[in-house]
């Protein structure tokens, strides 16, 4: 018989829970096994003891806080359920996906934030035009040569200067890519990543037809760097270790003249950076995640797509990375520290529920409107779109009550306005009628079918969302692809960012584009040496929930052998 695929994620919490998805009562509720029902939470007490005794300082004891002491809420009265990455078959708990405890997250992150791009047209035409040098084939790959030495610290210029241990940064390096295969096909195979090699056909001739004939230039800043700092100084240490390997390889002069156009052109003139600084009161230079334009989202994903026929692979790997970088990390952390914020995130892309609710959509779609991205981008569509997804998901709630254990407080109404945007962005393949979808279902939809969609005037932010994403004002309204956490409406929740960026990608997908914002930063992320790997998002989450992803940055080589 075959499986009903928009039903998966009940099957899932059914052998998850061992109950019924249609009973209303918890028969086991206190009867859990408290905190040792978790196998990470007794590893925690264990552990925690062992500082405690050490130290002569309490740890982290929360059976005596709560059982003892008597203050807050004994942990485990209720099930703490383990749970399915989506796509694999890993089984994690929830305190593998906190972004402290899992490797593979924030090696996501760092891998985001330590990249630096720069064109080298402009300090090639400086050279050829003030100096007069010939710039070859042979001139470049000694170039990328010396870069890939001074990137991580080595010291051309000057003697009785104090290098890196190369053992701390085996991950910073320099490569380099152009849409021309001829230009291509002569620099040294090891500095360059090859759009015919990492992308379908067609998609490389689109990519290649986007960079054109530039030479690009990526450099990957050691992660033991940027823990040690922070974005900021990613761009200042690209254009020290850049101009060192300029002025070396080509024999260049530091005092003269035409040095400060050089340094001017080689290291600032044609740089991109992956993140703007955010708002004063965070205190974060450059590459920080409140200033990334959310369009990257769908440029660093590199999972296969599967269009025409499926919207929902690349979509739902989009969906994970969102997860991460803007409710976990930026809400989570950057807002709240400590405990932050973990099971809502991580309820996007484990069980696969997004793909079964995905599956029902794409049904819902082909029979209303024939093709993905073919729909009209009018007010009647989005109506249309966010009512079916916000109607189908408050059915399964009342449905299965077995849902709404797994999703409880605000994760609900996240998730049904998640589903909103994806199936606006699929029908219409518009990114703004994905987001606009998203606040109607929230506003609008859900508050009149359940009255309550946030707390302490959470759902503030959607009621203006509608008029200010379609206003003229330079920052609120600009083309959503372009926005970020540094949009002020935007700012103090999670939630209004998620669904937006999300609706990014599912629409840029449903058009089956071949980037969304850059093809700059598309074709940088599709570097196979990167740590974190980009084409498989979820399946290296789930590596760093089961502890066996490697990640770089440790400072294993310079500490005592244990």
């Amino acid at each position: 018989m075959a499986v009903d695929r928009t039903k998966e994620h009940i099957k899932w919490l059914e052998e998850t829970y061992k109950v019924e998805a249609t009973d209303i009562i918890d028969k086991k509720l206190y009867q859990h096994g408290g905190t040792r029902q978790s196998k990470r939470k007794t590893e925690y007490i264990e552990y925690a003891n062992k500082i405690a005794k050490e130290r002569g300082i309490p740890s982290y004891d929360p059976d005596h806080i709560a059982l003892e002491l008597e203050i807050g809420v004994p942990l485990g009265q209720r099930y703490l359920e383990p749970v399915k990455i989506s796509g694999t078959d890993v089984f994690c708990e929830y305190e593998d996906l906190h972004m402290l405890n899992n490797a593979a997250i924030q090696q996501m992150i760092d891998d985001i934030f330590r990249t630096a791009i720069v064109c080298l047209d402009l300090p090639h035409r400086v050279l050829i035009d003030r100096y007069g040098f010939e710039v070859t084939p042979e001139s470049i790959n000694r170039y990328l040569e010396t870069i890939n030495h001074t990137m991580v610290g080595g010291a051309v210029a000057q003697e009785h200067m104090c290098e890196l241990h190369p053992g701390l940064c085996p991950d910073g390096y320099v490569k380099v890519f152009t849409g021309d295969d001829d230009v291509a096909n002569s620099l040294d195979k090891r500095f360059v990543i090859d759009i015919n090699r990492e992308f379908p056909e067609e998609k490389a001739a689109k990519l290649k037809e986007g960079v054109k004939r530039s030479l690009w230039q990526v450099s990957r800043i050691p992660t033991h760097a940027l823990r040690s700092m922070d974005g900021g100084m990613v761009h200042r240490w690209n254009a020290m270790g850049q101009t060192m390997a300029f002025i070396s390889s080509y024999h260049l002069c530091a005092g003269e003249a035409a040095i400060s156009d050089f340094a001017y052109a080689a290291k600032h003139a044609q740089y991109i950076w992956m993140g703007t600084p955010p708002f004063i009161s965070k205190a974060r230079g450059h590459n920080s995640i409140v200033g990334l334009p959310i369009g990257y989202i769908f440029d660093i994903i590199q999972h296969e797509s599967a269009m025409p026929e499926d919207p929902i692979p690349v979509s739902s790997e989009g969906l994970a990375m969102e997860s991460v970088l803007f409710f976990q990390l930026y809400y989570g952390q950057m807002m709240i520290g400590t405990v932050g914020a973990t099971v809502a995130p991580a309820t996007f892309y484990v069980n696969d529920l997004y793909e079964s609710r995905g599956y029902y959509l794409t049904d819902w779609i082909r029979k209303k409107y024939g093709e993905f991205a073919s729909a009209p981008m009018n007010w009647d569509t989005i109506h249309d779109c966010a009512e079916e997804a916000t109607m189908h998901c408050l059915e399964e709630y009342d449905i299965y009550p077995l849902l709404p254990e797994h999703h409880w407080g605000l994760i609900h109404a996240i998730q049904i306005s998640i589903s909103a945007s994806a199936c606006a962005a699929w029908a219409t393949g518009n990114s703004m009628a994905a987001a606009l979808a998203a606040h109607h279902s929230m506003t609008l939809i859900q508050k009149e079918s359940i009255l309550r969609t946030g707390w302490g005037g959470q759902e503030s932010t959607h009621h203006p969302a509608m008029a200010i994403m379609t206003s003229v004002l330079l920052d609120e309204g600009l083309p959503v692809e372009l926005t970020g956490l540094n949009v002020p409406f935007r700012s103090p929740f999670a939630d209004s960012q998620h669904f937006t960026s999300h609706g990014i990608v599912a629409a840029h997908e449903a058009r089956m584009d071949a980037w969304a914002l850059s093809p700059v930063v598309k074709v940088a992320f599709a570097d196979p040496h990167l740590v974190f790997n980009f084409r498989r998002v979820k399946e290296t989450i789930a590596k760093g929930a089961l502890r066996e992803f490697e990640p770089a940055g440790e400072r294993d080589i310079i500490r005592p052998a244990r």
